[in-house]
């Protein structure tokens, strides 16, 4: 039987729940509006040459020439990407790029972090023009035993980077002087540590993100090398980070996604540090992910992962109420995404084997009304691709050529098969391009881009063969 005290305890309880619930329903609010569901639309799975990308590490993003670089360290090169993600050509070793983490382009200079080789046993950041001449190399002569993983560079040249046996980060100076150490700390166990830094990048505000895997953590620092906060916790749960390897600030939807190595996971949070969602796990399918190492956002505002034991980069896009990846709103408007519940971000895997197909960058003026065709080769070489046309002819394949005018890159040369009016038909002269003649082929249509479902291998299909290797 109740007391009158014990009725005022209840009522009070209540009143208390009450109250929070309706202090903390804006937060939730804002959190349903903020999470949309991403979706992979792009596997890019081949180098220039057409051969299969090999534990692609690393991926930058060029700003300026909107261009994507590809780390293939077990080839020891450099792929680089056109804006519709074409690999047209790469620089390795002939340019002393060996043992290559990642690059950043800066004020037109390529920064790209070399570990040692047996050619030179020195680790050093290689600094290259956009011509990809080599304009001068850092080494640490005071910590000889510091080897770069990856970097930044700030507005007026002053150089970020983080490493092996670094602690924290160093600063050097746009010559490679070095200035000194930015070495946030924390506490394990009520035990104060230097927290180890192995990722980073740059917001366009200045500020730095400090990715530390052996902590789970994210440390933020202002252009003035000020610390901020943090945010992150090490676990191996959803919500939580294992090793996170790979770290992209999103500055237009104000996020920060974070690749962990060992969850097999991307995870999305809140520029200022609210945890969101994840998407991915385990699994060879698009959407999933097997030991990803890094990431990146381009000029689209698309998220593209290494993806790296599964020898592929995969990008990804945002579904919005206007459309699959249609444009959306930026950071501080408040329009309502009603059409994509909170619930729908847990469903991450899309359909295994749906191919989006983009519209051709530059139009083409054909006797034929079909729709598709394929991009084969793009070259600065008109004597490259006339050649390459030839051959495909002689090989009853319908190819062409033509030029493209780029603004910042001049003329260059394509090499384009088709049309075709069935995207399934263009789709299997892709497959075959690429198996047969080791072509990085590209499917595109003329017309408004679409989402086809092909044929392709199950999980335990890939697994399989991936275990017999």
């Amino acid at each position: 039987m109740y007391t009158g005290e014990n009725t005022y305890k209840t009522v009070a309880v209540w009143l208390v729940l009450i109250c929070g619930v309706i202090l903390c329903a804006p937060q939730f609010v804002r959190a349903a509006e903020t999470i949309q569901a991403m979706r992979s639309v792009e596997v890019l799975a081949v180098d220039e040459s057409g051969a299969p990308l090999r534990f692609p590490s690393g991926v930058s993003y060029d700003r300026e020439g909107d261009e994507l670089y590809v780390t293939s360290p077990q080839k020891n090169k450099l792929v680089v990407l056109t804006p519709d993600y074409f690999p047209y050509l790469s620089i390795g070793s002939g340019r002393g790029l060996r043992s290559i983490s990642k690059t950043y382009i800066k004020n037109g200079l390529l920064y790209a972090c070399v570990g040692a080789s047996t050619e030179e046993p020195r680790p050093h950041i290689a600094i290259y023009d956009m011509a990809f001449l080599p304009v001068r190399e850092i080494y640490f002569p005071d910590h000889k035993f510091f080897s770069p993983l990856d970097l930044v560079v700030a507005d007026d040249g002053t150089i970020y980077a983080v490493g092996i046996n670094g602690t924290g980060v160093m600063v050097l100076s746009p010559e490679g002087e070095f200035l000194r150490w930015i070495e946030p700390h924390d506490e394990i166990l009520g035990i104060d540590e230097k927290a180890p830094i192995l990722a980073i990048d740059r917001g366009i505000d200045g500020n730095l993100y400090l990715l530390s895997e052996a902590m789970g953590r994210v440390y933020v620092y202002d252009q003035r090398e000020r610390y901020l906060y943090k945010f992150g916790e090490k676990g191996g749960e959803p919500g939580k980070l294992s090793r996170p390897r790979g770290i992209a600030v999103d500055d237009f939807r104000q996020r920060v996604y974070l690749v962990d190595y060992q969850r097999h996971t991307l995870s999305i949070y809140a520029q200022t540090g609210e945890y969101l969602f994840e998407v991915g796990g385990l699994g060879g399918g698009r959407g999933w992910f097997y030991y990803p190492s890094d990431i990146v956002v381009d000029g689209n505002g698309r998220v593209v992962v290494a993806d790296t034991f599964n020898h592929r980069l995969q990008v990804f896009e945002f579904v919005s109420r206007r459309g699959f990846g249609g444009e959306e709103q930026p950071a501080g408007q408040t329009e309502v995404e009603p059409e994509v519940p909170v619930k729908s971000v847990t469903e991450t895997a899309p359909p295994k084997n749906l191919l989006r197909i983009r519209k051709l960058k530059d139009p083409i003026a054909l006797d034929s009304a079909d729709e598709f065709v394929i991009l084969t080769a793009m070259t600065k070489d008109r004597q490259e691709t006339d050649l390459l046309a030839l051959q495909l002819l002689r090989k009853d394949y319908p190819a062409m050529t033509r030029g493209v005018e780029r603004a910042k890159s001049g003329e260059w040369f394509q090499v384009l098969v088709g049309p075709y009016r069935d995207p399934l038909d263009a789709y299997q002269v892709a497959e075959r391009l690429r198996k047969e003649e080791l072509l990085p082929a590209m499917l595109k249509t003329r017309g408004e881009p679409l989402d086809i479902e092909v044929p392709g291998e199950t999980d335990d299909q890939r697994n399989r063969e991936r275990s017999a290797g």
